[in-house]
């Protein structure tokens, strides 16, 4: 699937696209939409080789709004709870493992240890191209 613009200035693209150009997770992406945080649609279409893929209708107000938030967001530091409630992970020794591996990154905030966003989203989007390499089924992201 190629991205289309339509003439109301709205555009369609592939999840993945746009996962990629704003270095989010589709499961964040999709987390906002379900919320509202974003204004955006998303369905399924098919791809050149017929296959299902997940895409996103946006205007170019909201793409612009996204690629600058998504630049702020990722910058952003949490706590190992929240860092447990983005990565959908209930166990605090997981996440305690993947500071201690590297896969994210820690940094100290009075005397607290905070979990940099982007690290997380990058190891989320690591694992979902992980799973497509696979040839799993990318799992559907939706809100619980």
């Amino acid at each position: 699937m190629t991205r289309s613009a339509t003439s109301n200035g709205t555009r369609t693209m592939p999840i993945d696209e746009l996962s990629r150009q704003v270095r989010l997770s589709r499961q964040t992406i999709v987390h906002w939409v379900d919320r509202h945080l974003i204004d955006a649609d998303l369905r399924w279409a098919l791809n050149e080789n017929n296959e299902e893929v997940r895409v996103i209708e946006l205007s170019e107000g909201t793409l612009d709004f996204l690629e600058g938030f998504a630049a702020d967001y990722r910058e952003d530091t949490v706590s190992r709870t929240e860092a447990r409630r983005i990565l959908r992970q209930i166990d605090r020794k997981k996440i305690k493992k993947l500071i201690r591996a590297g896969d994210v990154e820690d940094v100290e905030v009075d005397e607290e240890t905070k979990i940099v966003v982007g690290s997380i989203e990058d190891f989320m989007i690591e694992r979902e191209q992980s799973r497509m390499g696979n040839g799993e089924e990318p799992r559907e992201e939706k809100e619980e």
